[in-house]
């Protein structure tokens, strides 16, 4: 049935909070032939917003109209009627739809373009009625091009998703795609390991079944599309990557195939047809990186803070970029933390090497921030989207290429670190045929946009300089007309103008008009109140002469260009050069840290040392201000004691001393510099840090629950090899329940994962631990008391607390002094209460039941039992659950004889 005659548009149901998928749209019946055209096009993509262009605007109409005018901010209108009622409408000029579209595409539209594909010339003679459209694009947040739309200093990734197998034998095949780039990649993870990746990669819209996808990114799923299978998969990927069998390329499984088939063919769609230029697939090992799950990410604020902002994050501390590119690669770095060693070292020594060539930093820095943004203008190109801008960006990168290889090799990259060696060398006089075509064919003063004409240099072209030296000798030829005229006729204010609907005309004031309608040779055209308008024979051939002549020059450039972009496109040298830009511009900032003095390149080694002297966090110490000055520690975890128990009171730098050694896994592995003295760092294959849980309260987990989601994910995946960075576990629960769980994750964390960890605890009673677990090491923050005020002193220091200071911290936070003094009186009683009762932990658990309670002694069972009974531990407070303790201890020691200890 044709999408005319069915009742009503049913828009795909999707996960989106603001698309279409929830507007329904009256019945078609009845429509105007224009009218019929939007309801044919809306029904091919009813999930999106279609912009409908007419004239110079993309208008909306019916539930796109309301959806979009709120959204922008815009009028919402009406424009003629349907089915009796008011068809609601709003639009925008065609001009400025880019900006639009980017408001759009951040509030989770999609957006279908509909253009016309005739123009009023090619129609004459032909049928009446509206000129025909099609959809020529569908914008969705994965698809990205312009600049315009895009974070020029982050990847834009579709992600698609497809899952093999069944029960515990299921892979899930990933494929990833930045259209803006060509980068194209894929991998093969396990449904543990897929929230990983999904945080590793962000992407903005993700493709596949809506089941494998959970949490944040639920709102970034496309329309469901059904995935192809394996076989017809692989066809689809060799044919759109030109190899007869996709064998040619690589070793690829079903769901790595079935993933990349249903990215490739989601972006033809997208692009009407058209797939921009990508790179060829390239695997990626899971296990090659780091592994960072969502909580460890969040922790840490690499790329993102908590608030969505980038403001004091990792990569906006240590960021000295100067391009775009330079900015995505060492997002995609800190990210992406290596595993490989020998790819680790291959990084320092890069920029190790610049460290050392102080001379070559300035005009190594004046050439990277002329480099434009090749690999976006490639992107742009490809997708058929490009405009003389992006040749230039081509030409000069071409040029910049040719500068910055000269510069390393004078500094005497040849005898340098590889990376650097293989950059100058394949930066060297690239292409240069190329190169010299663009620098002949561009001209000096570029316009925006193919169809403005003038991009084309005079010289380049002899058929397109004819076809302008025609233009522009008819336009002489016509100011020469006007003073014949003038002096012909005897009227100085004779004028010839172009007018849009008639063509050149003469122009005389109105009172002048009715004394030259008899004048032989001129035909009358039109009177206004201020001017009466004439043609002539001449005029007239001049007109055609100009208009053929112009529209020739500008066919001829729209050929010239094409030719060029394609000349560009089948280069593939200019992906590399992009992509060494980058690498170039990353590795030069990593020296200028370095170079401070007060950061340092890390031992890295295949085992499991850790060793950090002075380490700092950077993104800490570079929001201090005025005289404020970071206070560096060591953190040792040496095979004999890999386990440092951390305590010491809230506000002395506990959680800043986690988070930092932490990031420094994540700057060694990325290959960048540490800020400390010195470091030494065993690979770490997977990192986990739990520092400040909050409540998941979207899905409906209390801030306890997701501290213990998130401890029994390192207790299920961390091994010996791992580093386990954790605060405060079982905080959220009674005062015991919270030490049992500290204490068996401890224990667990010690014996049985053997990894590294710092584990920070406000439980003291655990430091007695390290009289039994041998690899365990007390460390606490340093605190002293002076003159009845406390200093915290921000140091690390070998042993244990012997307080919490917690009545001092409330009074730092602006407790009332009543309150505070009536708190630290209670304090010094429990304190003195618990130091008279207090009983050793059972620390040696010989796996045996208790000794069973003997039945014969009622009536203390019985007041026990009724003590224990009468708690309400969901309301007690940990001070108010101490008391308790206390009480019920009591009780039990009134007589040990009754209770089997006599």
């Amino acid at each position: 049935m044709s999408p005319l005659h069915k009742p009503m548009i049913q828009p795909v149901q999707t996960p989106h909070a603001c698309t279409a998928a929830h507007v329904t749209y009256p019945s078609p019946e009845g429509a105007t032939p224009a009218m019929a055209q939007w309801f044919a096009l809306k029904a091919e993509n009813p999930d999106a917003l279609l912009f409908f262009r007419m004239g110079d605007f993309y208008e909306l109409f019916f539930g796109d109209a309301q959806s979009a005018a709120t959204a922008l901010d815009i009028s919402l209108t009406t424009r003629g009627t349907h089915a009796g009622a008011p068809i609601p409408m709003c639009g925008v000029p065609v001009a400025a739809a880019p900006a639009y579209l980017a408001r759009l595409i951040r509030r989770g539209f999609r957006v279908a373009i509909a253009e016309q594909t005739a123009t009023p010339e090619s129609r004459k003679g032909g049928p009446k009625g509206p000129l025909p459209r099609a959809i020529v694009r569908l914008v969705t947040p994965g698809t990205l091009t312009e600049d315009d739309l895009l974070d020029a200093s982050r990847q834009n990734l579709l992600l698609a998703l497809a899952s093999t197998g069944k029960r515990s034998a299921v892979r899930i095949g990933a494929a990833w795609i930045d259209i803006s780039t060509g980068l194209f990649e894929l991998a093969s993870v396990s449904p543990m390991a897929l929230p990983d990746l999904l945080a590793r990669l962000d992407p903005a819209e993700i493709l596949g079944d809506p089941a494998l996808v959970t949490g944040e990114y639920v709102s970034r799923l496309a329309p469901t599309i059904a995935p192809p299978a394996p076989a017809s998969a692989r066809s689809i990927l060799s044919r759109n990557l030109g190899v007869a069998q996709l064998d040619a390329i690589g070793d690829f499984p079903d769901e790595q195939c079935v993933a990349g088939a249903l990215a490739v063919e989601y972006i033809r769609r997208t692009q009407a047809g058209r797939l921009p230029r990508l790179a060829r697939p390239a695997q990626v090992e899971t296990g090659a990186v780091l592994g960072l799950d969502p909580a460890t990410r969040a922790s840490l604020e690499l790329l993102r803070a908590r608030d969505g902002t980038t403001e004091h994050t990792l990569v906006s501390a240590i960021d000295r970029t100067l391009t775009a590119a330079g900015g995505r690669l060492l997002g995609l770095w800190l990210a992406s933390p290596s595993t490989d060693l020998s790819l680790i070292i291959a990084r320092q020594d890069a920029w190790s090497w610049l460290v050392t060539r102080t001379e070559l930093a300035d005009p190594l820095g004046r050439a990277l921030r002329s480099a434009p943004d090749l690999a976006r203008a490639l992107g742009r190109l490809s997708a058929g989207r490009g405009q003389p801008r992006d040749l230039a960006s081509v030409r000069d990168a071409l040029t910049c290429a040719d500068v910055i290889a000269g510069l390393l090799a004078g500094a005497g990259s040849a005898q340098g670190p590889r990376l650097i060696a293989d950059a100058e060398q394949n930066l060297a006089n690239r292409v240069p045929d190329l190169h010299a075509a663009l620098n002949a064919a561009l001209a000096d003063d570029l316009p925006a946009r193919v169809e403005d004409g003038g991009l084309i240099a005079t010289g380049y072209s002899a058929e397109l300089d004819r076809a302008r030296s025609l233009r522009d000798d008819s336009r002489r030829v016509v100011a020469e007309l006007q003073v014949r005229l003038q002096a012909e006729l005897g009227l100085n204010s004779l004028k010839i103008r172009h007018h849009a609907q008639l063509g050149y005309v003469v122009e005389v004031p109105a009172a002048m008009g009715a004394s030259l309608r008899d004048r032989p040779g001129l035909l009358f055209r039109q009177g206004t109140t201020s001017v009466a308008r004439f043609s002539t024979e001449e005029l007239a051939s001049l007109d055609r002469a100009i208009l053929d002549a112009g529209e020739r020059a500008l066919v001829l450039e729209r050929q010239i260009f094409a030719s060029l972009a394609e000349d560009t496109l089948a280069s593939a040298a200019l992906p590399e050069i992009a992509e060494l830009f980058a690498f170039l511009d990353v590795v030069r900032g990593a020296a200028q840290l370095a170079q401070g003095g007060d950061w340092c390149r890390p031992e890295m080694r295949d085992d499991t040392a850790f060793t950090l002297r002075a380490m700092r966090h950077p993104v800490v110490e570079a929001a201090l201000t005025g005289d404020a000055r970071f206070v560096p520690n060591d953190c040792v975890l040496a095979p004999d004691a890999r386990v440092m128990l951390l305590t010491g009171p809230n506000m002395a730098g506990k959680s800043t001393f986690l988070r930092q050694n932490a990031i420094a896994v994540v700057l060694a592995q990325a290959g960048l510099p540490l800020p400390a003295r010195s470091g030494v760092i065993g690979i770490v294959d997977r990192l986990f840090s739990r520092v400040g849980a909050a409540d998941d309260l979207a899905r409906g987990r209390s801030t306890f629950m997701v501290e213990m989601t998130e401890t029994a994910a390192i207790l299920n995946q961390a091994g010996p090899r791992s580093l386990v960075v954790v605060d405060e576990i079982g905080r959220g629960t009674a005062t015991l329940d919270g030490l049992a769980i500290a204490w068996a994750t401890l224990e667990a964390v010690h014996s049985d994962l053997g990894s590294r960890c710092i584990f920070a605890t406000h439980f003291h009673e655990l430091t007695d631990l390290a009289d039994t677990l041998p690899r365990l090491a007390p460390f606490t923050m340093a605190v002293r008391e002076w003159r009845g005020d406390v200093v915290f002193q921000h140091e690390v220091r070998r042993g244990s607390a012997k307080r919490s200071w917690g009545v001092h911290v409330a009074r730092l936070a602006g407790v009332p002094e009543v309150v505070v003094r009536r708190a630290a009186k209670l304090l010094g009683a429990l304190e003195a209460d618990h130091a008279r009762a207090r009983a050793p932990l059972p620390l040696f658990d010989a796996g045996q039941a208790a000794a069973p309670e003997p039945h014969d002694a009622p009536n203390a069972h019985s007041a026990l039992h009724e003590a224990v009974a009468n708690l309400d531990p969901d309301a007690m407070t940990p001070r108010a659950a101490l008391d308790a303790i206390y009480a019920l201890r009591k009780l039990a020691l009134e007589d040990d004889t009754v209770l089997g200890r006599g």
